[in-house]
C-alpha cells in the first residue's frame, strides 16, 4: 500500500484519477505579488502585495499491463490520457488531494504533455496546474425609470432564465449540462448563485475555498440566460 495518495477529481468526485505511480518529487510554488518601484532621491522600494496563485507540476508515468506497477492502475495508460485531455479541453476545475502533504486544492490544467518510449508501452506525462479561485464580484443594482404616457414608470423586470431546485444527487456539472447542454458551463451557475452556495456550505460546516463544490438539496438556483 502506498504511503502517499495523489488524487485528481472533478465535479464532487464524479470522475476520479488516483495516480498509480507517484511522482518522485512534488513541489508547490506560491508567489507574493509584491511590486518594486523606483523613487527619486530614495531608490528602490518594495510594496507589499497579496499572495499569488499556487502552481505545481506532476511528472510520472501511467504503467501498462507489462509493468509491475500495473497493479496500482485502475485504467489503461491511454484511458488516463484521454480523461485528462477531456478535463483540460473542457476547462474543468480539478480537485487535487495529496494525503501526506495535507494538500486539498481546486486547480486548472494549464498544460498536459505525454510521450512513449521505443519498446515501452508505458505512457510518460507531465501535468502543469495552477490554483483556481472564484471571483466574487459584488452585484450593482440600479433602478431604471422610463417615461410612459407622460408619467414616470418602472419597466417590468426582464424574464429570468429560470430556476432549478437542487435534489439529492445533483451536481453543478449536471445542472449545467441539463440547462446548457455542456457541463463545463457550471461556473456560470455558480457565479449567479455564489451567495446561496456559500451560505449552505457554511451551514453544513463546509465553508472555505472549496465551498463552490458542495451543493445541498432544497436550495433554489437561478439559471442565468
Amino acid at each position: 500500500m502506498k504511503d502517499r495518495v495523489i488524487e485528481l477529481s472533478v465535479d464532487n468526485r464524479r470522475e476520479v484519477i488516483e495516480l498509480p505511480v507517484n511522482p518522485a518529487e512534488v513541489e508547490f510554488t506560491e508567489k507574493q505579488l509584491n511590486q518594486t518601484i523606483t523613487l527619486l532621491n530614495i531608490g528602490e522600494a518594495n510594496l507589499k502585495g497579496e499572495r499569488g496563485l499556487k502552481l505545481t507540476k506532476l511528472s510520472s508515468f501511467f504503467p501498462s499491463e507489462k509493468s509491475p506497477f500495473y497493479k496500482y492502475a485502475k485504467r489503461k495508460p491511454d484511458q488516463y490520457v484521454s480523461l485528462l485531455n477531456e478535463w483540460k479541453r473542457a476547462g474543468a476545475v480539478v480537485r487535487i488531494i495529496i494525503t501526506d502533504m495535507k494538500v486539498n486544492l481546486a486547480m486548472l490544467i494549464d498544460q498536459f504533455n505525454y510521450s512513449m518510449k521505443e519498446g515501452d508501452s508505458d505512457i510518460y506525462y507531465m501535468i502543469s496546474l495552477s490554483e483556481y479561485r472564484t471571483l466574487n464580484v459584488p452585484a450593482v443594482q440600479t433602478t431604471t425609470r422610463v417615461r410612459s404616457n407622460g408619467l414616470l414608470a418602472r419597466p417590468a423586470a426582464a424574464p429570468a432564465g429560470g430556476t432549478h431546485t437542487v435534489v439529492s444527487g445533483d451536481t453543478l456539472w449536471g445542472i449545467a449540462k441539463q440547462s446548457y447542454g455542456a457541463g463545463a458551463q457550471y461556473p456560470k451557475i455558480y457565479g449567479a448563485n455564489s451567495a446561496i452556495i456559500e451560505a449552505s456550505a457554511k451551514k453544513h460546516g463546509k465553508a472555505g475555498s472549496d465551498n463552490g463544490h458542495w451543493i445541498y438539496p432544497g436550495d433554489v438556483y437561478t439559471i442565468p440566460v
